[in-house]
């Protein structure tokens, strides 16, 4: 293989993860806490799209449980939409760590 053709492959394999990378950015996740207070969506690049909070948590009682619900789920959830981002190019890459590249 000579240089010329393994540039082409290389050209090819970043567009490929351009693409694949645009797609799940676009994608939305969902949240949810365990008690089902805190509700939303997070996308692919880990934006928060939508929040939902019940009203029976809307008082200063509650203020430092809905904090800690707020923060555990979208913690999980960046944790979880990262994994699969990681996964996801690793098909496209057959496993060629293309981080520098992102």
């Amino acid at each position: 293989m000579n240089f010329n053709q393994l540039m082409k492959q290389a050209q090819q394999m970043q567009r490929k993860v351009n693409k694949v990378k645009k797609e799940f950015e676009s994608k939305e996740f969902e949240f949810e806490s365990q008690q089902g207070v805190v509700q939303g969506k997070i996308n692919g690049k880990l934006e928060i799209v939508e929040l939902n909070i019940d009203n029976q948590m809307l008082n200063i009682e509650n203020k430092e449980l809905l904090q800690d619900l707020i923060v555990v789920s979208l913690n999980e959830t960046i944790q979880k939409v990262s994994q699969e981002k990681e996964d996801t190019l690793n098909k496209v890459t057959n496993g060629v760590d293309v981080s520098a590249f992102l």
